[in-house]
């Protein structure tokens, strides 16, 4: 008679399975992955364990698709839609711990999305669960994963809060430099809107000294595109395209889904130095990745530019465009092209239309300002 594993021993391998994949540590991830899947198979019967399973399963999936979106890993492996739908059907029965992981890792997908509203809710609803988290370190991914979402909510003091919380935990693991770095890209991003860039560049300069030391190309080029887009916000044009261009090469090499994030900053950049023959080139690029990756928002913002800088000027369309990206929330945005636009005009002596994006502008930083009411309790 064959011997049948104990489901404890299997639970210690899923939680090593899962310290490698928050490590970003692919290989040992999948070796671990695939003893898993087979011991499972050898395991006596335990429905909570196979549960635990099937989350790490879709959050070893969210992982392959951050570090690579061109399929390397995919071969024979079930979609994100799939593995979601697998586990949203025990919702209903799930407590504690388990609760914990599939609010938390539905928030993640949500993210991935763009859909930072629907992310904080369901880390809100991961937080209700959270005082079953006894590992630090899941603290700290917790932490940080909320304040990447509140940043691009533009709730920046509350982004700072957890993120500092985050990174204080990082600093005590050296395991964790990936996150240690993408804790300064979100601290960077805060400082940004804080306007203290000079606060941001000393974050960057070591952000990109760990990102080239670790060999992680992904975070050389964030670090890259995050100094690009502070010396933009400096005023400083041509370093910002220098370093954009750059972040753009390696996205480019390594076919990054943040590519149509990259070409978007360059093309305003290349706009305001008046460069229009290479924006609009930038704009081309932009929406040809932003299409492939399916980045739905990448390509109202690039529509948004094309209408502003590269077609006779419709202030119907610019508005219609602005009214999507309300919809979705995306007010951060709508913030950064009613003043990029307002500023286009008033350089155009169109103090009229100029006035009217101002005030658009001024209604958006309410909406900011009033985020917190979009977020379910």
């Amino acid at each position: 008679m064959d011997q049948v594993l104990p489901s404890s021993h299997v639970g210690v391998k899923i939680n090593e399975w899962y310290r490698m994949i928050r490590q970003f540590s692919v290989p040992d991830a999948e070796i671990l992955k695939a003893e898993v899947e087979h011991e499972i198979k050898e395991m006596e019967e335990d429905e909570y364990l196979l549960i635990y399973y099937s989350l790490m399963t879709f959050r070893h999936q969210l992982m392959l698709d951050y570090l690579d979106p061109e399929v390397k890993y995919r071969t024979d492996r079930p979609t994100i839609i799939e593995l979601l739908d697998k586990i949203e059907k025990p919702q209903k029965t799930l407590t504690g711990l388990l609760k914990y992981y599939s609010q938390f890792f539905r928030g993640m997908y949500e993210f991935d999305q763009k859909q930072y509203v629907e992310a904080i809710n369901f880390y809100r609803k991961a937080e209700m669960e959270i005082h079953f988290v006894t590992d630090e370190i899941e603290q700290a991914e917790f932490h940080f994963k909320l304040a990447e979402a509140y940043y691009n909510m533009k709730q920046t003091h509350v982004s700072m809060h957890h993120i500092l919380k985050a990174l204080e935990i990082y600093d005590r693991n050296p395991l964790y430099t990936v996150r240690k770095i993408q804790s300064l890209f979100v601290i960077v991003g805060n400082y940004l809107d804080f306007k203290h860039y000079e606060k941001g560049l000393e974050h960057l300069e070591e952000a990109l000294k760990l990102s080239k030391e670790s060999g992680h190309k992904r975070l050389v080029s964030s670090a890259l595109y995050n100094l690009g887009e502070s010396y933009h916000y400096m005023g400083q044009e041509e370093k910002a395209e220098t370093y954009l261009k750059q972040a753009i090469e390696i996205g480019k090499e390594m076919k990054l889904r943040t590519l149509p994030h990259s070409y978007y900053s360059l093309s305003i950049v290349l706009f305001k130095q008046k460069k229009t023959a290479e924006a609009g080139q930038a704009l081309k690029e932009g929406l040809i990745t932003a299409v492939k990756y399916d980045d739905n928002l990448f390509c109202l913002l690039t529509e948004f530019l094309y209408v502003l800088y590269a077609e006779p000027i419709n202030q119907d369309s610019l508005v219609e465009i602005l009214s999507k990206l309300e919809n979705i929330h995306m007010y951060s945005y709508v913030e950064e092209l009613t003043l990029l636009t307002a500023n286009f005009f008033k350089e155009m002596k169109d103090f009229e239309i100029a006035t009217f994006f101002y005030d658009k502008m001024v209604e958006s930083q309410l909406q900011i300002q009033r985020g917190d009411c979009l977020y379910e309790y």
